[in-house]
C-alpha cells in the first residue's frame, strides 16, 4: 500500500473510531446500564470494536483501468536538472504519528523504571495483613496514593502515611489493592497504555480509556463494599487518600485513586445501584445490537480504501460493476466489431458460487457480436465472500475509439513505438488472463507458472511471497490458508500443499515461483497478472532505484536512444495471434547500456524476446551536473499484427 493511500486510511480509522464512539457514548445512560461491572464490560466491548473495525468489512477498492501514454517526438538532449528531494506530506504525516507513538512507549518504559526504583526504595510493611494475598506489600516515600503492579510477582506500594491511618482505613486500602491483585488489572492496564500510544493523537480513545479506568474503580469499591461491609470507613479512605498532595505520576499501573474521577466514585458508592440479572442481561444484549447497527453504520459511511486494482480494458471498453471484487481481468473488443464499427451496451447476469467466484454467466442484453468476448472475460472474475452465493448484474459499454487511436493497417512486424499503432481489435496493455489456462510447463524469464501443482523448480528459502492484483484484504485472507511462510524452506510436498490451497480459496489464481543463490520468491496472481517478475505487480514509482541512480520520465529516455534492436515476434504468439505491450523496468547505466531489466507486466510469450532486445539497445549518456549518473526509466514494448 502507498504511503499516500495509507495515510489516506488513518484519517478514514479515525474518524470512523470518533463517529461510534461519538454514536454509543450514550447507550449505558440509555438503557441504564449503571452496574459498575457491566459498564466495564461495554466499555472493553467499544475498545475492542474500534480496534476491529477494519477487520469488520471488506476494504472498498477501485478497479483502475491502464492507460497508456503516446511518446512524444524526438526532443534534443539536454543535461537534466539537479533533482530536489522533497518529502510527500502523507509520508510525513504518518512520521509524525509514529514519532508520537514512540514518544508514548518512551513514557511508558520510563514508568517501568520508575515502579522499580520506588520498589527498591521502598520498605517491607510491619505486621500481618488482614488479607490474604501473594504480593509483596511495602511502604514508599515517594507516592502519595496506594498503587499495585506485576504479575507473576506482584507488589501494592503503599504510601508512607499508610501507617499513621486507622486500622479501619487501612484495612479497606488494602482490600482494594487485594482485588486489583485478584483481578490482573494490571495486565488490563498495561494492554491499555499500549493502545494509548498508539492513539496518542484521538480524543475519543482518551476519553474511552477515562471511562474504563472510572469503571474499573467503581467496579473494585463495589466489591470493597460487599466484602467489608464499611461503606464509611471506604469513603473516608477515599477521602484521606484524596487529601494528599498531588505528584506527577508514570506509573503503568491502577492507582487507588485518580483526583478526577473522585466525585463519581463518591457518588456511585452513595447510591449503590442494584441490577437484577434479567434486567442486566436484557440491558446487555440491547447494547450489542446498538453497538453493532453504529459499527455497521459508521464503516459504510467512511469506507476504508484497498490498493486500487490494475485492469487492462481494451480501448473504448468502460465497465460498470457495484459489488466488490478481488480480482478480474480485462475486456477485449472483438476486431470484428470494431471493423464493422459496432458499438452498445452488454448487460451480463453472474451467477456466484459459494467462494464469490463466477460459475454461470448469461447475456441480457447487447449487441450479438460483443457478447462472446465478454462472457469469456467474466468467467474468470473473482467476487468477494459476501456477495457469494447471490446473482450480480455488470454493464460493458464498448465505444468505438477515436480515429486516430486505431490506425487503418498495422505492421505484421514489431512495433516498439507507441501504442497507438496497436492493431484493431488489439488490448492495449497486454492481453488480459494470458494463455487460457495459465503457462502449465516450462521456464520463461527465471520463473515457472503452475496453474497445475508441481514440483517447485527453484529450491530454496522462502523470501518472500507475492500476490500482484489482489486487494489487500484478499491477500490476508489468502496467506491466512497458505501452509507455507516467509522464511520457510519450499519442497516438493510443501509446493504440493500450497497449490492445493491456492486452487481451494480461487481456482482462477496462477501460482510460480522463481529465485536464484538459495532465495525462492513465491507469486499467487490473478489471471491478468499471471507474468508479473520481480516487479510483483508493484507501480512503477515503487520500485527500487539504485543509489546514484536518478528516475526519468520513458518519453524523456526515449529521446535518447541512439541503438534499437527490434524484437523477433515469437512464432508461437504469432500463431496465437497474441499481441500486446511488455512494461519493463530498466536501470540504464553511466555508458548508455542497460545495465538491469524487471519486468512489470506483459503477456508470458512475449516477456521473453521483448528483454532480449532491449538488453542490446544503448542510450546517450545522462549528466547530472556534468557528471554522468544511472537512470531508472519504464520501457514498453509494443507487439502488434496486421489483420
Amino acid at each position: 500500500m502507498n504511503l499516500s493511500l495509507a495515510w489516506d486510511n488513518v484519517v478514514t480509522y479515525s474518524l470512523q473510531v470518533g463517529l461510534l464512539v461519538g454514536l454509543t457514548a450514550f447507550i449505558p445512560a440509555l438503557l441504564r446500564l449503571r452496574q459498575p461491572q457491566a459498564k466495564l464490560w461495554f466499555w472493553y466491548l467499544l475498545l475492542v470494536t474500534c480496534l476491529a473495525l477494519p477487520a469488520l468489512r471488506p476494504w472498498k477498492q477501485e478497479i483502475v483501468t491502464a492507460s497508456v501514454q503516446v511518446p512524444p517526438p524526438s526532443l534534443p538532449t539536454a543535461p537534466l536538472p539537479p533533482v530536489k528531494h522533497t518529502m510527500p506530506r502523507s509520508q510525513m504525516a504518518l512520521l509524525v504519528l509514529a514519532a508520537g507513538a514512540a514518544f508514548r512507549l518512551a513514557w511508558l518504559a520510563a514508568g517501568f523504571w520508575k515502579l522499580r526504583r520506588y520498589r527498591r526504595h521502598s520498605r517491607p510493611l510491619a505486621g500481618p495483613c488482614a488479607w490474604r494475598v501473594e504480593a509483596d506489600l511495602r511502604i514508599s516515600e515517594d507516592i502519595n496514593s496506594p498503587v499495585t503492579f506485576g504479575f507473576l510477582d506482584p507488589v501494592i506500594l503503599l504510601p508512607g502515611q499508610f501507617p499513621e491511618l486507622d486500622q479501619a482505613k487501612q484495612d479497606a486500602i488494602l482490600c482494594h489493592e487485594v482485588l486489583h491483585v485478584w483481578r490482573h488489572d494490571w495486565l488490563f492496564a498495561i494492554g491499555e497504555e499500549l493502545v494509548r500510544a498508539a492513539f496518542w493523537f484521538h480524543p475519543a480513545i482518551w476519553w474511552l480509556l477515562g471511562e474504563i479506568q472510572l469503571a474499573r474503580e467503581q467496579a473494585v469499591d463495589r466489591e470493597v463494599i460487599d466484602l467489608t461491609s464499611k461503606r464509611d470507613e471506604y469513603l473516608d479512605a477515599l477521602l484521606a487518600i484524596a487529601g494528599a498532595a498531588a505528584v506527577p505520576d508514570l506509573a503503568p499501573a491502577p492507582l487507588f485513586l485518580r483526583k478526577r474521577h473522585l466525585k463519581q466514585r463518591v457518588v456511585s458508592i452513595l447510591k449503590e445501584v442494584r441490577m437484577s440479572k434479567t434486567r442486566l442481561i436484557s440491558a446487555f444484549a440491547m447494547s450489542l445490537i446498538m453497538l453493532a447497527g453504529a459499527c455497521w453504520f459508521v464503516t459504510g459511511a467512511f469506507p476504508l480504501a484497498a490498493e486500487p486494482q490494475m485492469v487492462s480494458d481494451a480501448v473504448g471498453v468502460s465497465v460498470t460493476v457495484n459489488d466488490p471484487l478481488i480480482h478480474r481481468g480485462g475486456v477485449m473488443y472483438p476486431s470484428a466489431a470494431l471493423q464493422a464499427r459496432i458499438e452498445g451496451t452488454v448487460v451480463v447476469q453472474l451467477r456466484l458460487g459459494s467462494k464469490g467466484e463466477v460459475v454461470d454467466a448469461s447475456v441480457l442484453s447487447g449487441p450479438d457480436e460483443l457478447r462472446k468476448g465478454v462472457l469469456t472475460s467474466v468467467l474468470d472474475w473473482h467476487f468477494t465472500r459476501d456477495v457469494a452465493n447471490s446473482t450480480r448484474q455488470v454493464s460493458i459499454n464498448f465505444q468505438l475509439p477515436k480515429a486516430e487511436t486505431v490506425p487503418a493497417t498495422a505492421t505484421a512486424e514489431t512495433s516498439v513505438q507507441a501504442p497507438r499503432q496497436a492493431a484493431a481489435g488489439g488490448v492495449v496493455g497486454g492481453v488480459p488472463g494470458g494463455v487460457s489456462g495459465g503457462v502449465r510447463s516450462g521456464v520463461l524469464g527465471g520463473m515457472i507458472m503452475a496453474r497445475q501443482s508441481t514440483a517447485p523448480p527453484i529450491p530454496g528459502t522462502v523470501k518472500a511471497i507475492a500476490t500482484p492484483g489482489l486487494s489487500d484484504q484478499a491477500r490476508r485472507e489468502l496467506l491466512s490458508r497458505l501452509p507455507v511462510h516467509e522464511g520457510d524452506t519450499i519442497t516438493p510436498e510443501l509446493f504440493r500443499q500450497t497449490g492445493e490451497a491456492v486452487r481451494e480459496y480461487d481456482e482462477h489464481l496462477n501460482l510460480g515461483v522463481f529465485g536464484n543463490s538459495g532465495e525462492t520468491t513465491l507469486q499467487i496472481s490473478a489471471p491478468h497478472q499471471a507474468m508479473m517478475s520481480m516487479g510483483v505487480g508493484m507501480p512503477v514509482a515503487d520500485l527500487p532505484v539504485p543509489p546514484g541512480a536518478i528516475r526519468v520520465g520513458g518519453n524523456v529516455q526515449q529521446s535518447k536512444l541512439t541503438s534499437q534492436v527490434r524484437p523477433a515476434y515469437p512464432p508461437m504468439a504469432k500463431d496465437a495471434r497474441i499481441q500486446g505491450v511488455v512494461h519493463l523496468f530498466a536501470v540504464i547505466g553511466k555508458d548508455g547500456g542497460v545495465k538491469s531489466l524487471t519486468v512489470i507486466s506483459g503477456h508470458p510469450l512475449l516477456i521473453g524476446a521483448a528483454m532480449e532486445a532491449v538488453r542490446q539497445w544503448t542510450y546517450e549518456t545522462t549528466l547530472l551536473n556534468g557528471a554522468p549518473v544511472e537512470v531508472a526509466t519504464q520501457i514498453d514494448v509494443n507487439f502488434t499484427l496486421s489483420e
